[in-house]
Formats: structure tokens, C-alpha cells, sequence
């Protein structure tokens, strides 16, 4: 009898083990010590790997590799996608190495070490794109603070439902175009206040876990500059400038702007606008594609980052700005945030719009078409949001952390 029940047990055990054996369906997915793009990696598995879900859970699965190691992947990584789900050299955790070492493209590499001497460049931002900003520990007690007497996170989810991702990749040339961008940005540098970048981080991340892909790691860098200015990059890159922080009154109108910045990842305009000038390469043969077509020649990237960041300072479409005005909006809605906060502060810096059409200026960012966003985002939030009164906008906090 005892014999039988034993061997019932391991049957059982074998049985669920069977059940929960799964293949990783994208690209270069990220397993990493905690449920969170901020964790530390783990390491990143490859299309087709096999693992055992240990834990199931409705945004992250805990799994176990064929090498024994455990840890934390997003359910994105199961989801089939027409196309693929690819991040690329942002999989991995990148913030303490150079950039230079890890490109493998000539073209690319080629590009990368010619703007090496550019003076006009932030060189700690072009070799480390993302930095590590965000402290789970803290992040978490931010987050128990953000949602302390009031609905749950997931209540507030579920008040807005999204979409489900699409295809998404982040290719080795679009990574330093962005780092260039970024970089051309940064010039002034970053701010050393360590309290404010986590701060504003934190934001972010609670942001981004409101969308479509909440586990492509986000990284803000807080510039010293008093220009007006914020932009992101498709690699999950935002810069954002001191005097555009002091713009804002309160952490609900901070958050629809990151809200806003993020959605222009999500929704991929950037990477669209530079694969207008890219080769259209194959996902699967890409580098090697890259370097047949172009050896070292540097021109294509050279135009491809000169276009990129012109459609940064000059403003992008205003197809493209509204979209995001409305997507972060709900980005910011989701994570519990009056979304009043984003007209508002649009109000106040379209009075301060700059006038000159100098697109070597970073301010001439805004594009000229304020007021007819304004108008559609008022029309927007009394049509789509409701419970105003469960959505808060953190005056105090901000204040500690920003003023």
C-alpha cells in the first residue's frame, strides 16, 4: 500500500512537472532575481528554451532552467506575438560596461568609436545608456506608500484595460543611436542629487509596469539644465531637464509627462521614424545582414542618428504626439494618477513656448500644435475616466523630492 502511494506521489509529481514544461516563445528574455524589471538578471534565455514554471503567476512566472537556476520572467515571454518580442542588448544588464565592448557590428561599432571624440557629448551617458537608478527595496516601500488607504494596484488596472502587446525590438543599431541621442541630450550632464533620480525613476517604473511591456527596463536621466525639454528613446531611455522639473506642480503631472515619453516607446515612434532610414533587416540574421550591406561604412548610422535627433529638439508628428498624449494619460491612469495633471501643465508651457525655429536648440522640442492637443485631451478625459476622486496627485511628495 505504502509502496503504491509513493509511487502515486511521484507520478503526480512527474505529471505536473510535464504540465508546467514550456518553451520561452520570444527573443532574448530577461530572467532576473524578483518579480520587476528593476531586479538584477539572472540571465537571458533564448527563443525556444525550455523551463519549468515554478510559480504562476498574471504578470510573472517564476521558472527553472535546464542548468538549475530559478528566477523571475514576464508572461510576455509566452505570449506569441506576430513577429517577435526582442530586446535586444537591453535584456541584459549593461549599466557597468562599456558599450563599446559589447557591439558586434562593424558599421555599428564603426559609428560608435567616431563619435568617441565628439566633444559635444555626455561620454558616461553614449558608453552607459541605462543606468541602475531604481532600489528595489525602495521602489516596493514606494509603492506601499502610493497605494496605502486607497484601491489596490490591481483594482486600478483593472478600471482601464489595454492591449496586448505587439511586436517590439530593439536592434544593436538602434541601441546606439539612441546611446548618441541620449548623450547629445546629456551634454550638460546629469544631476548627482541621488534622492531626486530615485524618485523620478520611481515614477517611471510604476508607469511602465502599467503597460504593454512592463518588463523593458525604463531609465530616467535627470539633466542640469534649465531648458525646457524631455524626450525618450526606443530603447526605454528618457531624458528630462531640471527646469522642466520645476515646471511641475505636483508628482500626477510629473507622471503624465514620463507617462507620455514612455508611450512614445511603446508605441514605437522613434524606432518607426528611424526605420525609415534603416535597412529593413532580418530579425533572426540582423548583424550579419547589417555588415554585408554596409562593412564599416559609418554614413547610414551617421544619417539615422542625425535624423533622429532632429525629429527630438524640432517635435514629432502631431499624429504621433497625441497618440502618446493619450496613451500615457491611461498609462497614468492605471498606475492611480490624476490625468488632469498632464493639460495642466501643458497650459503652463505652451505660454512659455520658445518662438525660434533654431533646431540645434533642445526647447524647440514642443511642437506648434499645443492647443489642438489641449482641446483633445480635455475631451478625452470626460469621455474615458471616471472615480476622479480615487485618482490623487502627491503634492507633498513631490515637493520633498523635487523642490
Amino acid at each position: 500500500m505504502k509502496k503504491k502511494i509513493l509511487f502515486l506521489c511521484v507520478a503526480v509529481i512527474l505529471l505536473i512537472s510535464v504540465l508546467f514544461a514550456v518553451q520561452i516563445v520570444n527573443n532574448n528574455v530577461t530572467m532576473r532575481s524578483g518579480k520587476g524589471a528593476y531586479y538584477p538578471v539572472v540571465t537571458v534565455l533564448k527563443k525556444g528554451a525550455d523551463v519549468v514554471i515554478l510559480e504562476d503567476g498574471e504578470s510573472w512566472k517564476k521558472v527553472k532552467i535546464n542548468d538549475g537556476k530559478s528566477g523571475w520572467v514576464a508572461s510576455n515571454a509566452f505570449k506569441k506575438v506576430q513577429g517577435t518580442i526582442d530586446y535586444g542588448m537591453m535584456a541584459n544588464d549593461i549599466s557597468d560596461k562599456k558599450a563599446s565592448t559589447t557591439l558586434v557590428t562593424a558599421a555599428v561599432k564603426g559609428f560608435f568609436e567616431s563619435k568617441m571624440s565628439d566633444k559635444s557629448l555626455n561620454k558616461d551617458i553614449l558608453q552607459h545608456p541605462r543606468k541602475n537608478y531604481v532600489i528595489p527595496s525602495k521602489y516596493l516601500e514606494f509603492k506601499r506608500n502610493t497605494y496605502n488607504g486607497r484601491w489596490s494596484e490591481k483594482k486600478y488596472r483593472r478600471k482601464y484595460k489595454i492591449s496586448k502587446p505587439k511586436p517590439f525590438i530593439i536592434d544593436e543599431s538602434l541601441f546606439v543611436v539612441s546611446a548618441y541621442v541620449a548623450a547629445k541630450f546629456a551634454a550638460d550632464g546629469v544631476t548627482t542629487n541621488l534622492r531626486k533620480l530615485n524618485y523620478v525613476n520611481n515614477i517611471a517604473q510604476l508607469i511602465a509596469e502599467n503597460t504593454e511591456y512592463y518588463d523593458l527596463p525604463i531609465c530616467v536621466h535627470v539633466i542640469e539644465s534649465d531648458k525646457l525639454f524631455v524626450n525618450s528613446l526606443p530603447i526605454g531611455v528618457i531624458v528630462i531637464s531640471e527646469g522642466l522639473l520645476k515646471e511641475c506642480k505636483n508628482e500626477s503631472e510629473l507622471a503624465c509627462l514620463i507617462g507620455h515619453e514612455i508611450s512614445h516607446i511603446t508605441l514605437q515612434h522613434g524606432s518607426t521614424e528611424a526605420g525609415k532610414r534603416k535597412v529593413k533587416l532580418k530579425a533572426e540574421d540582423a548583424f550579419a545582414e547589417f555588415d554585408k550591406e554596409f562593412g564599416t561604412d559609418t554614413k547610414e548610422m551617421d544619417e539615422i542618428s542625425n535624423e533622429m535627433y532632429e525629429r527630438s529638439i524640432k517635435g514629432r508628428k502631431e499624429k504621433y504626439e497625441m497618440e502618446a498624449d493619450k496613451m500615457g494619460l491611461i498609462y497614468a491612469y492605471r498606475a492611480g494618477y490624476d490625468v488632469r495633471g498632464l493639460t495642466n501643465v501643458m497650459r503652463r508651457l505652451e505660454s512659455q513656448m520658445p518662438k525660434s525655429r533654431d533646431i540645434t536648440k533642445a526647447t524647440h522640442w514642443f511642437p506648434y500644435s499645443f492647443k489642438n492637443r489641449i482641446n483633445s485631451l480635455d475631451k478625452f478625459i470626460r469621455e474615458e475616466f471616471k472615480d476622479r476622486d480615487e485618482y490623487k496627485k502627491f503634492e507633498a511628495r513631490f515637493n520633498r523630492n523635487i523642490r
